[in-house]
């Protein structure tokens, strides 16, 4: 139990120290979950010797047992020959078994304890780094978008600051003084012998509305 909330413990003052002064708390996100998977793979490895171990107790515990029954036995066989002092050594390898038989136990029932309490530790562990990994894509996107958004702000701030405005209306009174400027110039032009023709051709405004007299 002491090894999780240690490992625990080192993740958080990590992250407390490195928020202030990183740029990207998703770099700090990734490394905190190679951290986690890294302490997560030695618990396991350290855990299965433990389980390992429960199985071999477990495994010496039965065949003390089954010695004991044994040795039963060969006590009930030998009383019944009349043979008590074969019956006294079954008998005395009997008791041997059953105090090893004990022993085993207590081992057994102490060993399973702790190893139910490292295979929880290693359940929670393993839900704390998927909810971190988790976390990780969702901050990514958040400060994806932060950084997009700060951009486009920035860029909007620019073109709206008083040293990049435009203002229309000069643009307005710019174009209209050359385009007047422009017809001033034609105004002044010398009619060429075509432009002269060209004018003897023009509709008479007298001469349509006569037609309605």
């Amino acid at each position: 139990m002491g090894i999780f909330n240690r490992i625990s413990n080192i993740f958080k003052s990590k992250t407390n120290s490195a928020l202030d002064s990183i740029e990207n708390p998703v770099q700090l996100l990734d490394q905190k979950i190679r951290d986690m998977e890294e302490s997560y793979n030695k618990a396991k490895i350290s855990s299965a010797q433990i389980f390992g171990n429960v199985k071999e107790t477990e495994k010496n515990m039965n065949a003390a047992l089954e010695a004991s029954k044994d040795y039963e036995e060969k006590v009930r066989l030998a009383m019944s020959k009349n043979n008590e002092e074969l019956a006294k050594k079954a008998l005395k390898l009997k008791l041997e078994s059953d105090k090893k038989y004990e022993t085993l136990k207590q081992t057994y029932e102490s060993q399973k304890l702790k190893a139910s309490e490292l295979k929880e530790n290693l359940i929670k562990l393993q839900e704390e780094i998927d909810k971190t990994r988790s976390y990780r894509d969702e901050a990514s996107a958040r400060l994806n978008n932060a950084n997009a958004t700060k951009q486009i702000n920035e860029i909007m701030a620019n073109v709206q600051s008083k040293d990049n405005s435009i203002n229309l209306d000069d643009i307005e009174r710019s174009i209209a003084k050359k385009e007047s400027y422009a017809e001033g110039l034609n105004d002044l032009k010398t009619p060429t012998l075509d432009d002269e023709f060209k004018s003897l051709e023009d509709v008479s405004l007298d001469d349509e509305l006569n037609k309605y007299r």
